[in-house]
């Protein structure tokens, strides 16, 4: 026994010391097929030399155009006074309703008097009237003044505001007494160029979300109405940039709103002033059409450009293709590929499907 512990275990120890010096060695000088092709040991199978692929598909396509929007009231008709002249008399105030060609005040107002010549007494041959000389001729007389009433009278059916005026103030023809709201309200969102191209030649068929309604409202006779004078800004705002990954935060060029999309709201529908909404325009549906993921494609418009390997050198090549409709996640592809045609499924600079969540969606 004393033999085992004195030569024995001591020579297994050593042996056991040896082994475990060799393993970290090799683990530090001669490393694993794996890492020396550079692979990550972590992930099995990783092969970064590999690149995704998909195929062209046929498929049907939906698109559809969502819209951050605000409630704002229907522009009213100004009620304007049609003659000189005071107020008389007002018979309603602001917030009454009204009806087309109702009174709401009246207005009293001066006709000029005549000149009014007296008639002549006759006058004989001599020079005298009846026999005696001729008296003086009297001058002409002003007729009393004369005033007229006249109504003012709505002249479209709203609910009356803005009237600022009193009895006996003064008026001149053509001043803004109040003005004739209509009541009624519309959904108003901001629409940039690109989507207003997007939206030429479009059925507008457009929903919108209210918080008070379980399903979405229909637009009733949507439409897009474009500003007369559109506001150049003197430069465009410097994109923030991450000063480690170079990534553009936000800013940059932005199309700059110059058309509005304008949705009338039902009249059963209840909203107030200011109410933020968002609209769903539907761009329509096209069935089996030629598709790729969104991720394959760079480009805006209908200019893009996808990638397929080189068979000669394995390196991802160009194609230059006509895009079509977008949806959620795929492109119609018009003109530049066939059915059952590879390309690379991530376009260059996009290495997965993580990053694929970050492709804009034109």
């Amino acid at each position: 026994m004393d033999a085992l512990r004195r030569y024995v275990f001591p020579v297994i120890w050593m042996l056991i010391l040896g082994l475990i010096a060799l393993a970290l060695v090799k683990m530090a000088f001669f490393p694993s097929g794996a890492d020396a092709a550079g692979e990550d040991p972590l992930v099995p199978g990783a092969d970064f030399d590999q690149y995704a692929v998909v195929s062209v598909e046929t498929a049907d396509l939906s698109s559809e155009l969502v819209l951050p929007a605000m409630v704002q009231p229907d522009a009213g008709s100004a009620l304007k006074a049609t003659t000189d002249g005071e107020i008389n008399k007002i018979w309603l105030k602001n917030g009454d309703a009204v009806e087309k060609g109702q009174r709401i005040l009246q207005v009293r107002y001066e006709v000029e008097p005549e000149i009014v010549d007296l008639p002549a007494l006759p006058v004989g041959e001599d020079g005298e009237e009846d026999g005696e000389l001729a008296a003086p001729q009297p001058a002409p007389q002003p007729a009393a003044a004369e005033h007229r009433y006249e109504n003012l009278v709505a002249t479209t059916s709203g609910v009356l505001s803005g009237m600022e005026v009193a009895e006996w103030d003064a008026l001149a023809k053509g001043d803004t007494v109040a003005t004739i709201s209509p009541g009624t309200y519309s959904i108003v969102a901001d629409l940039t160029p690109e989507q207003q191209l997007s939206l030429l030649d479009v059925e507008l068929n457009a929903t919108a979300e209210l918080p008070n309604t379980p399903d979405p409202v229909a637009c009733t006779a949507p439409a897009i109405t474009e500003d007369s004078e559109i506001e150049e800004p003197d430069a465009p705002p410097a994109p923030e940039v991450d000063p480690f990954t170079g990534e553009v935060i936000s800013g940059g060029d932005a199309g700059v709103s110059a058309a509005q999309l304008v949705c009338p709201v039902p009249a059963e529908a209840r909203v107030v002033p200011g109410l933020s909404v968002e609209v769903t325009v539907d761009l329509g549906t096209r069935t089996g059409v030629l598709t790729v993921p969104t991720t394959a494609v760079e480009g805006e418009g209908t200019a893009g450009t996808v990638y397929a390997l080189d068979e000669a050198t394995g390196e991802p090549t160009p194609i230059d293709v006509v895009l079509g409709m977008r949806g959620d996640g795929s492109v119609e592809v018009t003109e530049g590929l066939e059915q059952g045609q590879e390309i690379l499924e991530f376009a260059p600079g996009i290495d997965g499907a993580d990053d694929s969540m970050n492709v804009e969606m034109w």
